[in-house]
């Protein structure tokens, strides 16, 4: 007579640890190595790079490193992000003390060299770069690399980085963490399983659910509705764009954007992609004169990292983004020639 055999379920929390085991190792190494460190996220910051960023700071200085971060521009961050906890140890990139010799530099949901703006050159020049990152299009652009494509968001990958290294996980770290997780899967509603039960670690700490969720994507002021109507009286419809997968676009201007703050700007792309027509939405938004940045999305047939990718951007195959210089109709001729690039790749 057979006898069954109890199968050993592993918790996912050391399903993922192990298989980032080697990662997880070579960046506990560098880090022990480490007497101070800089943390870098990419420019235009999400909830997902400050929030990483910040706890990724409380932790080296918990571990007895002297750490800040910074991105690599001047422009200030959304006014949603000052409310995740860390900021005290934010530091204005051309602040960063030049007479400390830094041993390692961390660069924290960048996926390019481009994303991380004027820090860029000195970054990849250093002796020690540490990438930690989880989107698809990552080019692994440090000396250590600790990417997982099947994160969430990087906040998800350092949870898990931080319970291997010993870490102990604070209320506001918890916050920062729990700020990145929840934006980048659009309120739980693109992800694994166990994001919920990452989610319920985190708040296990003590963050608050519904103020995160407020500050982070909550209301917005009166201007936002004329703001939205000249924004949306741009938008257009070409179906036969991505070989027939369809493309709908609106435009920020540099100009329409100045009646509104960063929040209201970055809240567009959300309202784009609940349109049915046409696979990929995109919001072209003119942070400067002729100097775009392209918010790409898409729901089932075009891979927008790969998009974005020729034009020196990146992200995950449905949401991804880049930088573009020129007028309004140079930047949608790279748009249609990278979705053609793309296609070609595919065949």
């Amino acid at each position: 007579m057979a006898v069954d055999t109890p199968q050993t379920t592993v918790p996912p929390q050391q399903a993922i640890s192990r298989k980032m085991s080697a990662a997880f190792e070579k960046v506990s190494n560098a880090l022990a190595e480490t007497e101070v460190a800089v943390v870098v996220c990419h420019v235009h910051p999400d909830a997902d790079a400050v929030g990483s960023a910040s706890a990724m700071v409380m932790a080296l200085r918990q571990r007895g490193i002297r750490a800040v971060w910074t991105y690599g521009e001047t422009d200030a961050p959304s006014k949603s992000l000052l409310t995740i906890p860390g900021w005290d140890a934010f530091v204005p990139m051309d602040e960063l003390p030049e007479d400390i010799r830094i041993d390692t530099w961390i660069a924290v949901d960048c996926a390019s060299t481009q994303r991380l703006g004027a820090l860029a050159d000195r970054m990849v020049s250093a002796d020690r770069l540490v990438v930690i990152d989880h989107h698809d299009s990552n080019e692994n652009f440090g000396d250590i690399n600790m990417v997982d494509v099947e994160a969430e968001s990087t906040t998800m990958l350092l949870l898990d980085f931080f319970e291997v290294w010993g870490v102990k996980l604070t209320p506001d770290m918890a916050h920062a963490l729990y700020a990145g997780l929840l934006t980048d899967t659009v309120r739980f509603q693109f992800g694994r399983p166990r994001m919920h039960l990452a989610a319920a670690k985190l708040l296990g700490r003590g963050p608050d659910p519904r103020l995160i969720g407020e500050q982070l994507t909550g209301g917005h002021p009166f201007e936002f509705l004329p703001f939205v109507g000249a924004v949306f009286s741009t938008a257009e419809f070409a179906p036969e764009w991505g070989g027939g997968a369809g493309l709908v676009h609106v435009t920020v201007s540099n100009e329409t954007m100045k009646s509104v703050g960063h929040d209201e700007v970055e809240a567009v792309v959300n309202i784009v992609r609940t349109t049915t027509s046409g696979d990929v939405t995109v919001v072209l938004k003119e942070y400067e004169p002729n100097y775009w940045t392209l918010s790409l999305r898409s729901t089932k047939d075009i891979d927008v990292s790969q998009v974005a990718g020729f034009l020196g951007g990146g992200g995950h195959i449905r949401a991804a983004g880049c930088s573009v210089e020129g007028t309004r109709e140079d930047v949608l001729a790279a748009l249609q020639s990278a979705s053609e690039t793309a296609i070609a790749s595919r065949r």
